[in-house]
């Protein structure tokens, strides 16, 4: 029992470093680039330490070969801003998935239902407040568009936040976002899988 507890805390503070590294996205600040070196670092030990002690270390690398690119500094090694952002997000969105995952592998439909429902329903209020909280933010209409842009599009700024809570909600927004995203290449990727196994399949019967 204890054990379990530990793994759900050591999880969670896992999420919320991610949210850290999402922050520095939205936000100009000198310690944006230390932030992201020791979260990366934190993640790189985790990383070793899962690879050292699982069982079949080849078959880890084959069921995570996302996660083993994440963990490489590649962003060290270009000075485009532009490629830097995508290597961030494409390690955001890989950590993301890795820790997220088994939660919602355990979900029923039902639970994935009102999950869907609570979503819609969270993304209406922070719409609302966006339009009430930022200034540049005109209408309900293009708040609703940037809350539903970060989702798809999470680390591209939408509109220009100003209020730490709309940061946050953002945040939040992007977390949900990276979830998605995840799951889809998750699905794309079984979807391929299986037609390429029925091929086999079709293949040794001729």
């Amino acid at each position: 029992m204890k054990k379990q507890v530990f793994k759900r805390l050591y999880e969670g503070i896992m999420i919320l470093l991610v949210m850290m590294t999402i922050m520095t996205l939205w936000t100009e600040s000198a310690y944006n680039s230390a932030i992201n070196w020791v979260v990366w670092f934190i993640f790189f030990v985790d990383f070793i330490i899962r690879f050292t002690f699982s069982n079949n270390k080849w078959e880890f690398i084959k069921k995570n070969p996302f996660l083993v690119i994440a963990v490489i500094p590649l962003d060290q090694f270009f000075q485009m801003a532009r490629i830097v952002r995508l290597i961030y997000l494409f390690r955001i969105k890989t950590i993301t998935k890795y820790y997220i995952q088994p939660f919602v592998q355990k979900l029923t439909y039902q639970s994935k239902v009102w999950i869907f429902t609570i979503l819609l329903l969270f993304l209406l209020a922070q719409s609302f407040l966006v339009w009430r909280l930022e200034e540049n933010v005109l209408s309900f209409w293009d708040a609703t568009y940037a809350v539903f842009g970060h989702l798809i599009f999470f680390g591209h700024r939408m509109v220009d936040i100003q209020e730490g809570i709309s940061l946050w909600m953002f945040v939040i927004t992007s977390i949900i976002g990276v979830l998605l995203h995840g799951l889809a290449l998750q699905w794309a990727f079984t979807k391929i899988e299986t037609i390429i196994e029925n091929r086999k399949h079709n293949s040794a019967k001729s």
